[in-house]
């Protein structure tokens, strides 16, 4: 696989992001706001070529900023009037910043938020769980340093038997964003929506990322690899 953009590494990846927001002044709602507005062009995208599936869109976040990006999605396809979920994979009193911001901005406007902290709130949510339509995977994101761990591992797993599109927010949830390795788990994703730049690792592993394409995420253009 090619991109016209070069790669970057998760430690590269985290430092733009430090300068945008430090040196520029770029607040991380702005480049969070701009990551889920990519994410949910590709969304709408799918959805127009699929048009007979119906159900909700679910959105699976993490605590961190790739679970902000993805309630950022959530509220951008409410507000075109799309049936959506939203399943916080996690503690909501792990948000910080933006992604805080963004999860109390879906309560206040009645998105449908859930909390799965152990093995038992996902059993019980998969007994009621809605139709599904399509997927946006926001668990894991560069931070991911070790293997994947339950219930995240058990999610995973549920996830690549689904017979529906699944975007992957940057990069697919337990993916190594160097090495394009899986961490114990990782999700195979149809498409993937790379946040500024691609990820080194991304180059061999297809399998997982399916369909590649590259959000602008408000980036000053002296910003490069």
């Amino acid at each position: 696989m090619s991109f016209r953009l070069p790669a970057v590494t998760a430690e590269r990846m985290r430092a733009l992001d430090r300068e945008a927001r430090v040196r520029f002044g770029i607040p991380e709602l702005i480049l969070m706001e701009h990551a889920g507005s990519g994410a949910v062009r590709e969304i709408r995208r799918l959805l127009r070529r699929d048009r007979r599936r119906t159900g909700a869109v679910l959105v699976l976040a993490g605590p961190g900023a790739n679970g902000g990006d993805g309630f950022v999605v959530a509220r951008q396809m409410d507000n075109g009037g799309v049936p959506v979920e939203v399943l916080l994979l996690g503690d909501p009193a792990r948000l910080r910043g933006a992604a805080k911001i963004n999860w109390e901005i879906l309560g206040r406007i009645g998105v449908t938020r859930r909390t799965i902290r152990g093995k038992s709130d996902w059993e019980r949510w998969l007994r009621k769980k809605p139709r599904i339509r399509l997927v946006l995977d926001a668990i894991l994101g560069t931070g991911l340093s070790g293997p994947v761990r339950e219930p995240i591992r058990q999610v995973i797993g549920w996830l690549n038997r689904l017979p529906c599109e699944v975007v992957a927010m940057d990069l697919p949830s337990g993916l190594c964003a160097d090495t394009g390795r899986p961490l114990g788990a990782a999700v195979r994703a149809t498409r993937t929506v790379a946040c500024a730049f691609p990820k080194a690792g991304f180059a061999g592993a297809r399998r997982y990322t399916g369909r590649v394409v590259v959000a602008d995420i408000s980036f000053p253009r002296v910003l490069r690899p």
